[in-house]
């Protein structure tokens, strides 16, 4: 008889030892439900308690269907489970452990604004790690643009959270923001933390400039500064608004984009483009992975916001943990040598190109390790790896 590894409740066992070593007060309810309901979620390939119940195997395949997904929506609603908490013991976890190899220590960090449908409204801050992002902060909120996600105070608590995170490191943050996130309130405040913003501004923000044909500074707007299609335009030290705040510009215009990139910074704006090219990967592959290309957030409809808050979480821990997962398969490579993932293809000019993303790469390597009759290394360490 063959020996069969990784299997659901070795892996559930090593979950909760981990969870009891980063939040030795959890309870009791939460540690015998929560690592399966995890587990489901990776296998199912999706947050709904009736994919999850499907998926989860030996004691649970004793009971009745319909009372394992019970279990789980009573677990998502439940009132003494704070959800917001919970990631926030696990993300500072990570963030003191992380393994940074680059020497100049620059974090990229992206906030954007998820949307559920017409349901739920969702604020998320986010760190680069590689081509794509893992969860750092979120808020979760009911219906579709819920003006409560947008509130400044709401924005600035989230980038004072993250700035505490790094608050013990040498680090260099990077705030990262699409335009519609351009106000001088948000940018004093990351400045005030000694951290750097680069934030895409409209183009119908007006600035004082000096004109060569007037001999004198004259405000402008932003879309009446030139774009050049081969080169970028640096602009130093230029107040901006009727605050007259001072900022670093750089403008940029690739062939076949109509609109310029117009990112204002309080750091080097040589830097600001490729900086900002950041953003996309950072943030949108957190939600895209959470959605469509992962565990299918969309799905839910009319739950309450307690019961979407916690399912959320759960999301964030999946894209988190199967980063970790794809990262330590691309560090520790020697460990998987009877494991062929292919993740990089030669490119035309012989450097290879990344064609699986590390969220597919953790995910199709849980996938061929549980439940296998070879020994695949999948371990719930959560140390995660710059790469």
């Amino acid at each position: 008889m063959n020996l069969i590894y990784n299997t659901q409740e070795e892996f559930a066992s090593i979950i909760k030892q981990k969870l009891k070593e980063i939040i030795p007060d959890i309870r009791k309810t939460v540690l015998n439900i929560l690592p399966y309901i995890f587990i489901g979620m990776l296998s199912s390939e999706s947050v709904v308690a009736s994919d999850i119940s499907k998926s989860l195997k030996d004691n649970f395949s004793l009971v009745q269907h319909d009372s394992v997904v019970k279990r789980i929506r009573r677990f998502f609603k439940n009132k003494l489970f704070d959800p917001y908490n919970f990631y926030d013991k696990i993300i500072r976890f990570v963030i003191q452990n992380y393994k940074k190899k680059h020497t100049d220590k620059k974090v990229h960090i992206i906030f954007d604004h998820m949307f559920s449908k017409d349901n739920y409204t969702v604020f998320m801050m986010s760190m680069r790690v590689g081509k794509q992002g893992i969860p750092l902060w979120f808020r979760c909120f009911l219906g579709n643009d819920s003006p409560d996600a947008f509130k400044e105070d709401l924005l600035k608590e989230g980038i004072s959270y993250v700035s505490s995170l790094f608050s013990k490191d040498d680090f260099e943050l990077i705030f990262l923001a699409d335009r519609w996130f351009n106000s001088i309130s948000l940018m004093q405040h990351i400045a005030s933390l000694g951290h750097t913003y680069n934030i895409r501004i409209k183009r119908n923000v007006k600035l004082l400039i000096y004109d060569k044909k007037e001999k004198h500074d004259i405000w402008k707007w932003f879309y009446d500064l030139p774009a050049y299609e081969y080169h970028s335009n640096y602009l130093f030290n230029i107040p901006i608004t009727d605050k007259c705040y001072p900022v670093n510009i750089a403008i940029s215009k690739k062939q076949d984009v109509e609109e310029p990139w117009l990112i204002v910074t309080n750091g080097d704006p040589k830097r600001a483009i490729r900086d900002y090219g950041y953003r996309y990967g950072g943030i949108e592959t957190v939600f895209k992975n959470q959605k469509s290309n992962g565990f299918y957030l969309e799905n839910t409809v009319n739950a309450s916001l307690k019961y979407f808050k916690s399912e959320y979480m759960l999301a964030c821990l999946g894209v988190l943990y199967l980063t970790i997962l794809g990262a330590e398969y691309s560090k520790n490579s020697r460990c998987y040598k009877n494991v062929k993932i292919i993740t990089h293809k030669n490119g035309k000019n012989g450097k290879p190109i990344r064609v699986l993303s590390l969220f597919n790469t953790g995910l199709t390597l849980f996938k061929r390790a549980f439940y296998s009759s070879v020994y695949i290394r999948i371990p719930f360490r959560l140390i995660l790896y710059d790469v």
